[in-house]
């Protein structure tokens, strides 16, 4: 018999037209930014332009005083002037200290968009400008400028398993290195906005790119003191995420929405791109302190890890992301004694938020790079080393104590990423120098867990609603959000593949607060996993009444009745059938309800935080990336060639959007490895635009080959398992293994730009006298050289 619990075959696994593709790429799509009503107002933000400075004063008369001005708003004006998304540490509009460039004075409303950002740098502020901090470490020191509260470390998290100092004596090599890896910007294509539409002050509508619309929902009601009932939430088709619009989305909404609160008006707020990159969240900047050691056989024997992770000026999510980051430091290898500390460090930086990996990017970084380190120092192949250590059904257990489910696919996707990139054809004969240009191939491995940690379990759950219509069509709602990563898509086709129709029968509809219940945020690859699981409960109590009016049609009992190919049909006897349109009429005829709801959480875990010791997440996925690149040492520019990506993905809902998201994701991956910078300058980004910030184009992409290492799962519907944040990780660890591999030197600071390649290499670049001459400031003795010493 069929399992109403799981669908039979069908759309599974297919490549059928995403469902929102067509309006994309046609330009139909309406994003925030198309949208107007009638005597809509414009809202513009007046923000700092230094990182810490005590506030002495803020004037509003000029800005007031623009004609087409409406109304400018103050910290005086918020009924409730807190917007941390967990941490009552972040003011809506600062009143008495900047800590960041970009904190908020005031909120513009305007009758154009260019009025109201022309006010709004009409508004003076009056700053006694303070010392700030700008290193997560130099943060720590007992002399430096405290940045929020008492103390610049605000939370530390550790892992202890097993005795390090012991397990050191027994370590024949062992490696020390201070990794320095940098932040990155989410670059979506669609800048931050939102849509404000009051209905008096007793109820609002906001309409927002964003991830997570019940964040906004909690973050509006709070700031204006309304219940959550009264503040409705509605995602807009949202162009781009990748973390960026999971927390800070709530700051933009609840500006507007105070601004739509006190004129009456529907207020837009669209931020222009040098805002948007100057003021959001960021990927966290981190150093990463390692000492790791391996036996002669290659046999880890104990890694010690402390993270300095650089919150920026207010928590926001950072103490989320440094559970990930503390449980992911060791990487899916065995090591029988472990030490991580991970610090959540106040800085006058941008604050820190969501992106895709939440913290596991960097401290992967930084274990793949000690991994290369150690190989180099036993005298092993990379991969060798990798296998000796790797995690497999037969030593499964995590650096948490936690064993994980089998299969463990760890040294499967190491074998199959290794075979098809060619690694021991590679490595027995290196490709000679083109040129300028010298070849490299470095690999890179990654556990994640997909789903939220331990600590934010209390939201790991997802709301579905389905409703079957009369002409056998479906409408499915669900909680959880399209950004581009493919939702929609994999709802449809779970959707479709459990009450067996066409996926073209199904829509599926952006999330409304009002329409679904709290489904917790869309991030930790945890999308079409909870939607798919609450869809799938949503069908199973639908079937409790669907079912019996099928077998009255079919002459069976309603335990016998499956949906397959557009039809209820009797188990066995597939020629006995009857169109799913036939049923769902005739329950509407009968006045059955067609409606249901379905629900989904994961199961609750044991976890100790003061040791880290325990189950953090309920699921994992495995991957590995082979990286292969040239570079050029003269001008340490780096070309990566081909990305060899193998997944262990559970089962494929989607193929196409799967393997869109590993493209995706290894191009990010490689942006972030060798271009994307973000420069600071006490505090303020000074490339915050797409010319300076350098972000991979079609042109920089590599050749990439994907492996989809496929396995019965309990993870989520159907047996998949996430792949958003899984696709992202490895890539710019490979890539800096693979530069490594190329130069035959080793490079501790991410991105790898030309001048850190260049600087890397010293007196082994080819024109190091080149290179001195033109770093080596002249005096008034010895002029400025030119050409080669004798």
């Amino acid at each position: 018999m069929t399992s109403h619990l799981e669908p039979v075959p069908g759309p599974l696994g297919g490549r059928h037209p995403r469902i929102d593709a067509a309006a994309k790429v046609t330009g139909s799509t309406r994003y925030v930014a198309d949208l107007a009503l009638p005597g809509m107002l414009h809202a513009a933000l007046a923000t700092a332009t230094v990182a810490s400075a005590r506030v002495l004063g803020v004037d509003t008369a000029a800005a007031r005083a623009h004609a087409d001005v409406v109304a400018v708003l103050t910290a005086a004006d918020v009924p409730a002037n807190s917007i941390g998304v967990i941490f009552g540490d972040q003011p809506l509009l600062v009143t008495d200290r900047v800590r960041m460039v970009g904190d908020r004075f005031a909120l513009v409303a305007a009758r154009t968009a260019e009025a109201a950002w022309t006010a709004a740098r009409l508004v003076g502020a009056s700053l006694e400008e303070l010392p700030g901090v700008f290193d997560p470490v130099a943060a720590v020191a007992d002399d430096a400028p405290l940045v929020n509260g008492a103390s610049n470390v605000f939370r530390t998290f550790h892992v202890q398993r097993g005795d390090t100092a012991k397990q050191a004596k027994r370590a024949a090599v062992v490696v020390e290195a201070e990794y320095r890896v940098g932040g990155q910007d989410h670059a979506y294509l669609e800048p931050q906005g939102c849509l404000a539409i009051p209905e008096g002050r007793e109820r609002i509508t906001i309409v927002a790119s964003c991830q997570c619309p019940f964040y906004i929902q909690q973050g509006v009601a709070s700031v204006l003191g309304l219940p959550l009932a009264a503040v409705r939430v509605e995602q807009a088709p949202t162009g781009g995420g990748f973390g960026g619009k999971e927390d800070y989305p709530t700051e933009p909404a609840a500006c507007a929405a105070l601004l739509a609160w006190h004129t009456g008006h529907p207020v837009r707020l669209i931020y222009p791109r040098e805002l948007d990159l100057q003021a959001t969240t960021k990927r966290h900047a981190m150093v990463v302190r390692h000492r790791w050691g391996a036996d002669r056989a290659g046999r880890l024997r104990f890694a010690e890890v402390e993270t300095f992770m650089d919150a920026g000026a207010y928590v926001g999510l950072s103490t989320v992301v440094a559970e990930r980051a503390n449980v992911s430091a060791i990487g899916p290898y065995h090591v029988g004694a472990v030490r991580v500390a991970t610090h959540v460090v106040y800085t006058n930086n941008l604050f820190g938020g969501a992106f895709r990996g939440f913290g596991a990017p960097q401290v992967t970084w930084a274990a793949e790079a000690t991994m290369d380190k150690l190989a180099t120092r036993l005298g092993m192949d990379p991969v060798e080393l990798r296998r000796v250590n790797v995690l497999d059904d037969t030593r499964r257990t995590i650096c948490t104590g936690q064993r994980l489910r089998t299969p463990v696919l760890a040294r499967e996707v190491l074998d199959r990423a290794v075979e098809l990139a060619g690694w021991d054809g590679f490595r027995a004969a290196p490709p000679a120098a083109d040129g300028a240009w010298r070849h490299g191939m470095g690999v890179s491995l990654v556990l994640y867990g997909c789903n939220l940690h331990w600590g934010g379990q209390r939201l790991d759950r997802s709301s579905a609603v389905v409703i079957l219509q009369a002409d056998g069509s479906v409408v499915v709602r669900v909680g959880l959000t399209e950004m581009g990563q493919g939702n929609l898509t994999a709802c449809q086709t779970v959707a479709a593949a459990a009450l067996g129709v066409d996926p073209s029968q199904v829509q599926v509809w952006q999330p409304d607060t009002t329409t679904v219940a709290d489904s917790g945020p869309t991030v930790a690859s945890r999308g079409s996993l909870m939607s798919g699981r609450a869809i799938l409960d949503a069908v199973r109590r639908l079937r409790v009444r669907l079912d019996p009016v099928a077998a009255e049609l079919l002459g069976c009992r309603p335990g016998e009745v499956e949906l397959a190919g557009g039809f209820a049909r009797v188990a066995g006897s597939p020629e006995r059938a009857v169109a799913m349109q036939a049923v769902a009429k005739e329950m509407s005829a009968r006045r059955i309800e067609t409606i249901a709801t379905g629900w989904h959480r994961t199961k609750a875990r044991r976890f100790d935080p003061a040791t880290g010791q325990g189950a953090p997440y309920e699921f994992y996925a495995m991957a590995c990336h082979v990286a292969r690149v040239a570079v050029d040492p003269g001008l340490g520019i780096v070309r990566v060639e081909e990305v060899t990506a193998a997944h262990d993905v559970g089962r494929v809902l989607h193929r196409d959007a799967l393997e869109g998201q590993i493209h995706g994701g290894v191009v990010q991956g490689m942006g972030w490895g060798v271009s994307e910078e973000l420069r600071l300058d006490r505090g303020r980004l000074v490339n915050p635009n797409f010319t300076d910030y350098v972000i991979p184009t079609s042109a920089d992409a590599p050749r990439i080959t994907i492996a989809l290492v496929e396995s019965d799962s309990e993870a989520g519907p159907c047996g998949a398992k996430g792949i958003g944040e899984p696709s992202f990780i490895p890539t710019a660890a490979a890539v800096r293994n693979a530069v490594c591999d190329a130069l035959g030197v080793e490079v501790d600071t991410l991105p790898l730009t030309p001048p850190r390649l260049v600087e890397a290499l010293g007196e082994r670049h080819p024109f190091a006298w080149v290179v001195e001459a033109a770093t080596r400031p002249a005096t008034e003795h010895e002029p400025a050289t030119v050409g080669p010493r004798a």
